[in-house]
């Protein structure tokens, strides 16, 4: 029997930035999923996940992301979403790219630390102009992003505080065996492994930072196809390379198996299959209309399942192919 080991909840569902890697950048959020989750519907997930306990959720869950594209930083009743989090004993990170951390969020996590495992900010660079490349945003933000960092760094242990740098070199490559081949409107980047744009950020970070986990990735997954079709990058033909060593998708190596010990859900309160599904095609259930133990055990998820594998997953460089 599956069960639910991970759940990947979205309360808030908007962004305030992307980068020339993610899909915000070039779609934007489905207008289902804009919205902010009450706290009240928040309250109830986790209860129930709490009281599942296990049931259909294993018996040693913990963690809740709190992310799928957006800032949870942005969900208006995040410090009440922080308090039911201590009561009911669940943990969680967050993923920000700085721009919401204000130093008055930074001292609110500091007092649930508890609650907070990890900060991760999700910056592609160091040097303002090149971020603004890549995040097709004003320079000058990018000074605001550095402060954040630089007052958390003086509030938080630096073990609760990292730096993810996501982006491309030429280890990325399908021909050097890597997962991503960048198309004729990805920006335009120096891919040396040891002086281009990823190692120089990497450097820089580290110099403004040395006392914090700063590191780089660059296998970056094309969600739904939404990067290829819009000519930025596609991991497709690494997909064809590596991974296709059958006829058919047939499980998920995502972290444990998306489809099998995952559970997301979005703002708007529907139960989807993966992250990677940019666009909710492929929702189960509703947690308004259904309670979770149902829309887990449901003849929907199962069938939902099958036609991702069919569809959706065919895309995904976590697809596990056989016949």
């Amino acid at each position: 029997m599956s069960q639910i080991k991970l759940i990947q909840l979205d309360p808030n569902g908007l962004c305030n930035s992307g980068c020339w890697f993610c899909p915000v950048a070039y779609s934007p959020n489905p207008e289902i999923g804009k919205k902010n989750m009450p706290l009240e519907t928040l309250i109830d997930i986790l209860i129930q996940i709490k009281n599942g306990i296990g049931d259909f959720v294993a018996s040693d869950f913990t963690f809740v992301y709190t992310a799928h594209y957006n800032e949870v930083l942005l969900y208006k009743d995040f410090e009440g979403m922080l308090k039911v989090m201590r009561d009911l004993q669940f943990r969680t990170m967050v993923l920000t790219n700085g721009i919401p951390l204000t130093p008055e969020k930074t001292d609110l996590i500091n007092n649930y630390r508890d609650v907070v495992d990890l900060i991760n900010f999700n910056v592609p660079s160091a040097n303002a102009d090149t971020w603004a490349k890549m995040t097709n945003r004003n320079p000058r933000i990018h000074d605001k992003i550095i402060n954040n960092i630089s007052y958390a760094t003086q509030v938080l242990p630096p073990q609760m505080l990292s730096i993810q740098i996501n982006g491309i070199n030429e280890s990325s490559l399908p021909e050097n065996g890597g997962w991503m081949q960048p198309l004729e409107n990805a920006p335009k980047l120096n891919l040396s492994n040891t002086d281009g744009d990823l190692a120089t950020a990497f450097n820089d970070f580290k110099r403004i930072f040395p006392n914090i986990n700063v590191f780089t990735n660059s296998g970056l997954v094309d969600r739904a196809g939404n990067l290829d079709e819009n000519r930025v990058m596609t991991n497709m033909p690494a997909i064809e390379r590596y991974n296709k060593k059958g006829s058919k998708v047939i499980g998920c190596s995502n972290m444990g198996d998306r489809t099998q010990t995952w559970l997301h859900i979005n703002a708007n309160g529907d139960v989807f299959i993966c992250c990677n599904d940019y666009n909710f095609e492929t929702v189960f259930g509703n947690v308004n209309q259904s309670s979770i133990k149902e829309i887990w055990k449901s003849d929907l998820r199962q069938k939902t399942i099958k036609h991702s594998f069919e569809n959706l997953c065919t895309t995904c460089s976590h697809a596990i192919w056989g016949d």
